[in-house]
């Protein structure tokens, strides 16, 4: 049944409206209102599901869309479709992580070392400019910054790089993974471009919330409660909210991402 250009669907979770919805005017598998992986789950409500522009349903919690990475060490926005920083303007090496030593050298390996003279110049600036911060952060995930360097509740506040892969370039981190740095290798966040989970928001492995982020009646938290009301905010200020019971469906031309409507790139 499609209503207002949307088709109603409904699996593992209950019934929705999804909308179609592309990156860059490619429709992948995270976009397309199919359950590609066959796990129940479609779209936005398949966790493996990071964003619009993430062509795998999983299990892997790589996009799938070749060449994500921005060649060896090198790193741009983790979350769209584009290989390398000429859309986005986003600039990491993992050879500016101090993590990357003996023995495991992560997130990359030995081919990847740490080279201190390397921070704060060009692969690795000491902040990231307006254009990465204004077209990346909207795409990342609660708990990750905009290279893939992602925290997840099991972790206690380690962090780990979700796009490492294998020889054969096949994505090794999967959320049964998480806890395995062989396949989920430590990385240290970009403090500039991190997009944190609060203890009231929805983020990469954490699909509910403690009791006391709702109101008194035991309602849903409204994502942008009125100051003093006692329920933090979800999303930013005018971004609506998604993924508890009873929250409206994101509109067309917007994806939730970890419970907040985003709007995509067209």
């Amino acid at each position: 049944m499609l209503i207002d250009g949307g088709v109603v669907i409904t699996d593992d979770a209950g019934t929705f409206t999804c909308y179609v919805t592309s990156c860059n005017g490619k429709v992948l598998q995270c976009g397309d209102c199919l359950d590609n992986d066959g796990d129940g789950k479609i779209d936005w409500r398949d966790p493996e599901c990071l964003g619009p522009c993430d062509n795998t349903e999983g299990p892997a919690l790589t996009a799938g869309i070749g060449g994500e990475t921005g060649g060896p060490c090198k790193a741009d926005c983790y979350f769209d479709f584009g290989n390398g920083p000429g859309n986005d303007d986003c600039h990491w090496d993992h050879r500016c992580d101090p993590l990357a030593v003996a023995p495991g050298y992560p997130p990359e390996g030995a081919g990847c070392a740490y080279e201190a003279s390397r921070v704060g110049w060009a692969d690795c600036p000491a902040t990231r400019s307006a254009q990465c911060l204004d077209f990346c952060m909207p795409l990342t995930p609660n708990g990750c910054d905009c290279f893939g360097c992602c925290a997840f509740p099991v972790l206690n506040g380690d962090h780990v790089w979700i796009g490492a892969m294998d020889e054969h370039n096949n994505g090794t981190c999967t959320f049964a993974d998480i806890e395995d740095p062989a396949k989920c290798p430590p990385c240290t966040p970009v403090a500039d471009c991190y997009n944190g989970c609060g203890h009231c928001e929805l983020c990469l492995g954490k699909s509910e919330l403690p009791a006391g982020c709702f109101p008194p009646d035991g309602g849903a938290p409204d994502g942008g409660a009125a100051p003093g009301a006692g329920v933090a905010e979800r999303c930013p200020p005018g971004i609506q909210t998604r993924g508890l019971p009873g929250e409206a469906d994101c509109p067309v031309n917007y994806y939730c991402i970890t419970g907040c409507c985003q709007a995509t790139i067209l």
